[in-house]
């Protein structure tokens, strides 16, 4: 954080104010490059396409993400884990749970995914079946990140079946 403060001509204190640990400034840099390459990643997933074939691509785009970035991820995820706040809206996060409410949504309003939750709380349940899954590769390197996450869409899929 020192260096952090030293680089950005701030206090070290002035820094703590915004970021009370480092990793939570980490998760700012890195929530932040996800947002510009979300921005850039085009989700439209066909009309008549259902939930699985809409997740899949942006769980192949988010590997592809993911494995660009592993010496930052296992901080990051772990700190995602820790400060875990049920009580927040998907909509403040900037990052994936957001995506991940609205195609649920969506899969509830074509009968493809059970309708007896709120999209929000199952979105929340797929986000850390999803982290679960990265946290899993970043801790056993020999593992497949795509395959890891093709594991996540099976079992939510099927776990959310109507």
């Amino acid at each position: 954080m020192e260096q952090i403060a030293r680089q950005a001509s701030v206090s070290k204190r002035t820094l703590y104010k915004y970021y009370p640990v480092k990793e939570a400034l980490l998760a700012r840099v890195l929530e932040d490059a996800l947002d510009k390459d979300l921005k850039e990643y085009t989700l439209q997933p066909d009309p008549g396409a259902g939930f699985t074939a809409a997740v899949a691509p942006l769980l192949q785009a988010s590997a592809r993400w993911c494995e660009r970035h592993p010496d930052y991820l296992l901080p990051y995820v772990r700190y995602r884990f820790a400060t875990f706040d049920p009580r927040a809206a998907s909509g403040d996060d900037p990052g994936l749970l957001p995506l991940w409410t609205k195609l649920i949504a969506v899969g509830q309003g074509r009968g493809e995914i059970r309708p007896d939750r709120p999209a929000e709380q199952l979105g929340f349940y797929f986000h850390y079946l999803y982290l679960g899954a990265l946290m899993r590769w970043l801790t056993a390197p020999q593992l497949d990140l795509q395959h890891e996450f093709d594991t996540v869409l099976a079992l939510f899929g099927r776990g959310a079946a109507p």
